[in-house]
């Protein structure tokens, strides 16, 4: 009988049950108690179930830390089962790319390989992960309300797994608060409808730090909204929620900024027109106590600054939801309706000599006076500036500014009830359909 070579002793040796598996065997060598582990930037990858999708507002602050310091927390980290890699198990995935980039920045071995707690994989390891990750980044106070909203669906789904049944909120709120991530239900409720009526609509809003006070205004009134619907349009519920979702995408923007009272005024503008409802009528039924504040505030001012997030470093497609794109174009017979309403309103508490005609064309209204030199100078300044609003190509009134923003020695001519109004009007007549668009 021939002497074995060495290549048929690694083949028999290669064979089944003795195939080399490197993650299993890998896995099967870790520590089952929590232990000190030296790695390396190659053996670690970040935790895929993440809670923050936007940028670490403190990425650069972090990093210069780092640098100058060395990395005095490290992570823990832990292994799925039959898995090459480690992962980092609850909170750390910032350090981790800070780590990364140091590296190909410097070539330094500190930032390549370090030392790191290893915490064993148990059977319930990716909800404890998940949960570690809330939490850690609770305690730093840097996700957003639409990360942690995200993050705690994520952890129902799979508590639902787990359990193999559905659970109600005051469940998840027990299991979550047991797994080391405190919430009460109320605050899950306001977390789901989040996720479900406002991501839809204002997604970079929310990602761009959205705070818990303008969205729990943002679902009050949504709520006292849809309450005014079923009064006035029981037969047509189903149509309440595409409505909502299509005033407020038009308040999203690029620009980091939202404002909850420019959304309510869009909202109150919409259900006037598609309830065939006075606008004041439905800002009371809205529980609107400031309508008549200043606009200029209401309308170009954000509530609150959000900061801007980095280029190349938004959330991921598969978390963004754009908002509707394909709106119909709103109909032009009740805009000029509602602007003729509230021109003939402003005049009247302005220069109520000054004849206010509706129209079925142009802005929807035009303006006569048998004797416009017997106006007073406010009321001449309305009458110009209606003029021009009502055709292009009238010069502007001289005394406009005097007429909206008053004079160092008169207040403005147009109050504060006025001046909402304009506003307004100049909103409605900004969405009337233009030359060659469908009427």
């Amino acid at each position: 009988m021939a002497k074995p070579t060495a290549p048929d002793l690694a083949a028999q040796l290669l064979a089944t049950p003795f195939t080399r598996s490197v993650p299993s065997a890998q896995a099967a060598s870790d520590p089952v108690v929590d232990t000190p582990m030296q790695v390396s930037l190659e053996q670690l990858r970040p935790y895929h179930f993440d809670p923050r999708r936007a940028p670490n507002p403190q990425y650069q602050a972090i990093k210069t830390s780092i640098r100058q310091r060395g990395l005095d927390q490290p992570p823990n980290i832990t292994r799925r089962p039959d898995e090459e890699h480690f992962i980092i198990r609850n909170g750390g995935n910032t350090r981790l790319a800070i780590l990364n980039e140091l590296w190909a920045e410097t070539g330094e071995e500190r930032f390549h390989s370090f030392l790191c707690l290893f915490r064993p994989w148990t059977a319930r390891g990716e909800i404890l992960a998940l949960t570690g990750h809330l939490a850690e980044n609770e305690l730093r106070g840097s996700l957003s309300f639409i990360e942690r909203s995200q993050a705690v669906d994520q952890a129902r789904q799979l508590y639902e797994e787990e359990c193999g049944h559905a659970l109600n909120q005051r469940e998840l709120a027990e299991r979550l608060t047991e797994d080391g991530y405190p919430v009460d239900q109320p605050a899950i409720s306001r977390m789901g409808d989040t996720l479900q009526y406002l991501l839809p609509a204002i997604p970079e809003a929310l990602y761009a730090g959205l705070g818990r006070p303008q969205i729990r205004k943002l679902l009050a009134l949504r709520k006292a909204a849809q309450h005014t619907w079923q009064q006035h349009a029981p037969d047509a519920e189903a149509e309440f929620a595409p409505a909502f979702e299509h005033s407020l995408a038009r308040c999203d923007s690029g620009q980091g900024q939202f404002s909850v009272e420019r959304a309510r005024d869009e909202l109150i503008g919409d259900l006037a027109q598609r309830l065939d409802l006075g606008y004041d009528e439905l800002a009371l039924d809205l529980g609107e106590t400031e309508l008549h504040r200043d606009l200029l505030s209401q309308l170009l001012e954000p509530e609150v600054p959000l900061p801007h997030p980095e280029p190349g470093r938004l959330p991921a497609a598969a978390t963004f939801t754009p908002p509707p794109t394909n709106a119909a174009v709103p109909n032009s017979e009740p805009l000029r309706k509602r602007i003729a309403e509230l021109a003939q309103s402003i005049t009247e508490s302005c220069a109520p000599t000054i004849e206010v005609l509706a129209k079925t064309e142009g802005l929807g209204f035009a303006c006569h006076c048998a004797d416009p030199g017997t106006l007073p100078a406010q009321g001449q300044a309305l009458l110009g500036f209606w003029q021009t609003l009502t055709d292009p190509t009238t010069a502007t009134p001289a005394k406009i500014g005097a007429l909206l923003c008053g004079t160092p020695s008169h207040a403005p001519w147009l109050d504060d009830t006025a001046l909402s109004q304009l506003f307004r009007l100049i909103k409605l007549a900004r969405q009337l359909p233009r030359a060659g668009e469908p009427r």
